[in-house]
């Protein structure tokens, strides 16, 4: 059944309402706030007619009307599609000068990252670490350690840095070192996985284990998903009234530490790039029925991509978390676009 025009604003209204005070809403204050000479009694008529569509409940027979998750969904649906704009262009403007500050250290950057845009949303910010589609070898380094165990450095595109320490089993002055490195440097640079595998090369042992070691890093690489996050703003989420006191808080906590949460918010992501509101009961997991999220994708389609989004109770400012959430994923993207 269509909502006539009057039900969609009173829905608005009470949404509005609740998102701000968590409180139960009485009709009379509905038809205070409405202010178009309706009566009280007209104003509870379409509550009650609301409430048989399921958009709202009564907790109590005495108490005002609570949003359902379908009256979060129309509310959602009828927001304007960028809202990008809530946010002045001074805000921008200074998110973005936090960013560049951080902007050579990727783990600084991605705990940055989610610590703004909890601040934003006012709840929990998960950022995954970039990911690329196919990782390319980008740099390769030696450094001699104690005797006899040489570091590894594999930076990967995007500016992922992996260590390994490998053990020599014959003694290599620098030069020997150097030259080695030079000579792999030619040969892999810019390779992937595949590609390294279905090259020829005429290796010294040494040699070979440096292409073994670099292999052993790409392979982790290939099956890691979204490797690495950080997530801020867990205070903002245990504060919320819904989660005081309530089974829902010791789940989400439970959660975090076994990761399980993280996999269920990754799980919801869509691969278009969109920002994607999932609300409650639309949640896949058991564990984020108490929870909306608002997910996304950034980076560069077919290369280098990133995860990342807020979550919140289903009395969430929609409006606000979603303009958060673009901005991040614009800001992310143009500053891997710039770096890649």
């Amino acid at each position: 059944m269509l909502l006539n025009t009057r039900q969609k604003i009173l829905l608005k209204l009470i949404v509005d309402d609740y998102v701000a005070t968590a409180s139960p809403v009485a009709s009379e204050k509905v038809c205070r706030q409405y202010n178009q000479g309706i009566s009280p009694a007209t104003v509870r008529k379409e509550m009650a007619e609301l409430e048989e569509l399921g958009y709202l409940d009564r907790p109590y027979s005495s108490s005002g009307c609570v949003p359902m998750d379908r009256a979060y969904r129309f509310y959602v649906s009828s927001l304007p599609i960028d809202r990008g704009d809530t946010l002045s262009q001074i805000q921008r403007m200074a998110i973005e000068a936090r960013l560049v500050q951080v902007e050579t250290d990727i783990a600084e950057w991605i705990n940055l990252s989610s610590a703004i845009l909890a601040e934003l949303a006012n709840n929990m910010a998960l950022v995954t670490f970039p990911k690329a589609i196919d990782t390319q070898v980008k740099h390769i380094e030696l450094v001699r350690m104690q005797d006899p165990v040489v570091m590894l450095i594999v930076v990967l595109q995007p500016a992922m840095i992996r260590r390994y320490f490998i053990n020599l089993n014959q003694e290599l002055d620098d030069f020997q070192l150097d030259s080695s490195v030079v000579r792999l440097k030619d040969l892999i640079i810019g390779s992937t996985l595949d590609q390294i595998n279905s090259k020829s090369m005429e290796l010294t042992d040494f040699e070979q284990e440096l292409v073994a070691s670099v292999v052993m890093i790409l392979e982790e690489e290939e099956r890691s998903n979204y490797r690495g996050h950080y997530v801020d703003g867990l205070r903002n989420l245990i504060n919320q009234p819904e989660f005081l006191e309530n089974e829902s808080l010791r789940m989400i906590v439970e959660g975090l530490e076994d990761g399980s949460l993280i996999d269920a918010i990754l799980d919801e992501i869509s691969m278009d790039g969109i920002v994607r509101v999932v609300i409650g009961g639309e949640n896949r997991g058991d564990l984020l029925r108490p929870l909306s999220l608002v997910v996304s994708q950034y980076g560069i389609p077919g290369r280098t991509v990133g995860a990342l989004g807020a979550v919140g109770p289903t009395r969430m400012e929609y409006s606000r978390t979603i303009a958060g959430v673009q901005l991040m994923s614009t800001l992310m993207t143009d500053m891997l676009e710039l770096y890649n």
